[in-house]
């Protein structure tokens, strides 16, 4: 298993009629921690992927701590809940219908428990991926393989540090609080790699350029309508005016702006009324 492996994610419409939470949000909200960024993504009706970091020493798999690939986050915490989330991530979101998430792919991720008989049984299998030489595995040996990278692109451990995108200071957190969804696009359709596993590359600005360079390809973006948003999240009053102004300029008609509008939630303004 080498950082060139490819794979090829086939998205089929759900089967079944979408069956809304009792307990969840039946809501993905995505967060960003500047407005800036949220204009783009507006004006662009798109989320591009970037890398992500991600430590796997939970595995306890000899030499390989950390691994990097590309993805965007969504979680379905209910709105009187996510006052503890925003503070990590930042008061800039949009918000999904989970049925639009789940028609383009978007995942629940799992928890894993370090101690747990399920991570012992995939660690195993991951070494033992890691360890095969590629000119003699099968096709079966190479399918298998890939479905641990993909498994392992959709876990996360139960607790761990965390650098807070706010504040950038160092935490630790219960990771299942944040209630995670993936977006896991395959961006080796458009020349880049799916997974780093080089220490080097992670730790250096290499994965920032990337990213950037992933930003806007419509063939590994995940793409909507201003039909599929439900909300539009700011942080304060302030902001209302350049988030309408952009409003404005869209190729919409007034009922369609006034509708875009209608979707603002000013969270200094709504957090205490959730």
């Amino acid at each position: 298993m080498d950082e060139k492996t490819s794979f090829e994610f086939k998205i089929e419409p759900p089967k079944h009629e979408h069956a809304s939470s009792k307990i969840q949000a039946d809501t993905l909200f995505h967060f960003m921690n500047k407005l800036d960024y949220l204009l783009v993504v507006l004006k662009n009706k798109m989320l591009s992927p970037r890398y992500c970091e991600e430590d796997i020493s939970y595995l306890e798999i000899p030499s390989l701590e950390k691994i990097a690939f590309p993805l965007k986050c969504f979680c379905d915490i209910n709105l009187h809940r996510l006052g503890s989330h925003v503070s990590c991530y930042g008061c800039y979101g949009l918000a999904f219908s989970k049925n639009w998430g789940m028609e383009n792919g978007i995942q629940p991720i799992h928890y894993i428990n370090p101690e747990s008989n399920l991570r012992k049984d995939f660690s195993e299998a991951f070494q033992l991926a890691l360890d095969s030489n590629p000119a003699e595995e099968s096709q079966a040996q190479q399918s298998m393989q890939n479905y641990l990278l993909h498994e392992l692109m959709y876990s996360k451990p139960y607790q761990g540090e965390f650098k807070n995108r706010v504040t950038e200071e160092i935490e630790e957190r219960c990771f299942t609080d944040e209630c995670e969804w993936r977006f896991v696009p395959d961006v080796t359709v458009d020349g880049f790699e799916q997974v780093y596993y080089n220490e080097e590359i992670i730790k250096s600005n290499g994965l920032i350029t990337y990213s950037n360079e992933m930003s806007g390809r419509e063939n590994i973006s995940l793409k909507f309508t201003y039909n599929d948003l439900k909300y539009i999240i700011i942080k304060e009053e302030s902001e209302f005016t350049p988030l309408t102004k952009l409003i404005d300029e869209l190729d919409l008609s007034p009922d369609e702006k006034y509708s875009l509008i209608s979707k603002i939630i000013i969270w200094e303004k709504a957090k205490g009324d959730f």
